[in-house]
């Protein structure tokens, strides 16, 4: 057994055939005297534990802190692509909402797809709230309706948002145009100096939002409640995010009220050569 801060290897296992070390995307991996594949010493910290080598062994022969190629999922299980497309045509922005919160098998299922998103050099910092609580949820709504209320008679919303003219009557009669009434909220939120501290949380949702569908869960994006958090401390204090990091977006879900029929007919696409 060979091993390094956080990576091991079975050498009765290993059958030399060098996977690891050509898909190493920082090229700490090399061969020993005897072909093995090992870690300098003096590499270990440029090690971005992205688990590349560990993902591509064909024999179970490399392992990663707590990653055991005994209990991974199988690189084998993918979905037919009909049905992956099927999921992205049928996509729509959910904004009825049934009253009752996600069950818990179904959120527990949310929170474990969350570790699998892929990030910007594998920087894993990023974090995600999630409001699971409905009263937690109703004192988002009062709070930003109530932020909402002050900008309209302010007069200041009509010059960052000239629209809202729309939704005035709306808003008079407290009804949810930011939450839409959705029993749930996730924020997606990363630290200041992380490298890709905008792209990572809306790649982390987009793919949270593609599987919830699968769940029959409906979801919406909400670039509003970014503003709202940005105006109002009370917001940033109710969503508790750690000193250092700022939410970057937002996705609503929850059951649909609605369902639909058919498929949107886009128009085609413009793809230059």
């Amino acid at each position: 057994m060979k091993s390094g801060p956080g990576w091991k290897l079975d050498s009765e296992k290993c059958v030399r055939c060098g996977a690891c070390i050509g898909d190493c995307p920082v090229q700490v991996l090399c061969r020993d005297a005897a072909g093995y594949p090992v870690m300098p010493r003096d590499l270990t910290l440029a090690c971005i534990q992205c688990q590349h080598c560990f993902a591509i062994c064909p024999k179970g022969a490399i392992s990663m802190r707590h990653a055991d190629p005994e209990s991974a999922f199988s690189g084998d299980a993918q979905p037919d692509p009909a049905e992956i497309a099927a999921l992205l045509k049928n996509r729509r922005s959910v904004r009825q909402y049934k009253p009752e919160p996600v069950s818990v098998e179904d959120m527990a299922k949310v929170k474990e797809i969350l570790r699998y998103f892929p990030t910007g050099c594998n920087d894993h910092r990023m974090i995600f709230r999630i409001v699971e609580k409905t009263e937690e949820m109703a004192q988002f709504r009062k709070i930003t309706m109530d932020l909402l209320s002050l900008l309209v008679r302010s007069k200041l919303l009509h010059i960052f948002y000239p629209s809202i003219k729309r939704f005035l009557e709306d808003i008079r009669n407290g009804k949810d145009v930011i939450y839409r009434d959705a029993p749930h909220m996730i924020v997606a939120a990363s630290p200041k100096n992380a490298p890709c501290k905008k792209a990572d949380p809306w790649i982390a949702l987009s793919y949270l939002d593609t599987y919830l569908q699968s769940m029959k869960i409906g979801t919406c994006w909400c670039g509003f409640a970014l503003y709202a958090f940005l105006f109002s401390r009370k917001l940033r204090k109710l969503l508790a995010l750690p000193k250092g990091y700022k939410a970057e977006a937002v996705l609503l879900f929850g059951y649909p009220a609605v369902k639909y029929a058919r498929a949107a007919e886009p128009e085609d696409v413009k793809i230059i050569d």
